[in-house]
């Protein structure tokens, strides 16, 4: 794994690992992500959870071909319902699945998000069944040795930051963590800066995101090509979230995600890295 030592105001920080989103290959591309991704020159890559039906079966397939490119699985990404207590078991095996493949790896989160939008806000009791879905998938990825982290959309459970203070306040510190994704707080009129000051001692993982600054942009992020501009010609204020990582000496996975651009996706991630290398103030040269 690389390690890029940065310096910034004095303040060190001695390794952040970038890896990139697979999911704009789609689910065929499965390989052909894993050798582009590294050709890029990044640590890592993330899947959608879907690739754990493709490899579970398989996992020394999928293992021999991270290290011959050298790769690491920085995480899988999985939508759960998350206030349907009839579906709650279910959900939690589902993502306990995900956690076993993440764990075999020796590797990365699992980052959780709520899978619909949301027409009301939750009640109480919905907020109650929806923390104790988290945090029982908490307990069984630590049982994996990987942690949970949960990532706020917006529209969807938790788009502001009261609504996030409150999911962390409700769950155990020990077994649930927060992954900051930048398009997603920008949509919701989250500052990502601050919200990572804030929940410092939660943070697991981060995603750097861009999304249309029009005033006529959509409520909602989409993986659509064409939905999302060129990374870093957005609206997402990556210079400020780099200063607050190195503020906070942040030192897990950033993750790129080039979703909704319309470039090829080799193209983009690559372009992506270079703006993250060389124009995000994280690794000043």
């Amino acid at each position: 794994m690389k390690t890029r030592d940065t310096s910034t105001e004095g303040i060190t920080v001695a390794e952040i690992r970038l890896s990139c989103y697979a999911a704009p290959w789609g689910g065929e591309g499965s390989i052909k992500a894993i050798t582009d991704i590294a050709e890029c020159g990044y640590d890592g890559l993330e899947f959608p959870a879907a690739v754990v039906q493709r490899f579970e079966d398989r996992l020394h397939v999928f293992e021999e071909i991270l290290d011959t490119t050298g790769l690491k699985l920085s995480g899988l990404l999985q939508n759960v319902n998350l206030t349907d207590p009839e579906k709650a078991d279910e959900q939690v095996e589902r993502a306990a699945n995900s956690a076993r493949f993440a764990g075999a790896t020796g590797q990365g989160n699992l980052i959780i998000c709520h899978s619909e939008p949301l027409a009301e806000p939750l009640d109480d009791e919905g907020w109650t069944t929806a923390a104790a879905i988290i945090e029982e998938i908490g307990h069984r990825c630590r049982d994996f040795g990987i942690n949970l982290c949960f990532m706020p959309k917006a529209r969807h459970f938790a788009d502001s930051d009261r609504d996030i203070r409150r999911v962390l306040a409700m769950t155990n510190p020990e077994v649930v963590h927060l992954a900051v994704d930048t398009a997603e707080l920008t949509l919701s009129e989250i500052d990502p800066a601050k919200a990572i000051k804030t929940n410092a001692s939660r943070l697991k993982a981060v995603r750097f995101r861009d999304v249309s600054g029009s005033k006529r942009r959509a409520e909602t992020t989409s993986s659509r090509p064409g939905t999302a501009p060129q990374f870093g010609r957005g609206a997402a204020k990556f210079e400020a979230v780099a200063k607050a990582l190195v503020d906070i000496k942040y030192d897990g996975w950033i993750t790129v995600d080039i979703s909704g651009e319309s470039a090829v996706p080799k193209e983009a991630a690559a372009a992506g890295y270079r703006y993250v290398l060389r124009r995000s103030g994280l690794y000043p040269y």
